[in-house]
């Protein structure tokens, strides 16, 4: 895993990013609750770099990105 990151449009979801075969691809998870495990909910198409998949998919919040 590259990077995760909360998506600006989609609350209660995270971005995971890994690196495949020198693209970028990223699995869109839904958080998991009291009540819910987290799941997948997505998986992206590849991006060359990690700017283009942020791009598509942004992050809430800059600071809110953690490196893994």
């Amino acid at each position: 895993m590259v990077s995760k990151y909360p998506l600006k449009d989609k609350p209660g979801r995270t971005m995971f990013v890994f690196e495949r075969s020198g693209k970028f691809c990223g699995n869109i998870i839904k958080d998991h609750t009291d009540k819910e495990p987290a799941k997948l909910v997505f998986e992206t198409e590849r991006f060359d770099s990690i700017e283009a998949l942020k791009e598509a998919y942004p992050p809430a919040d800059e600071k809110k990105e953690q490196e893994a």
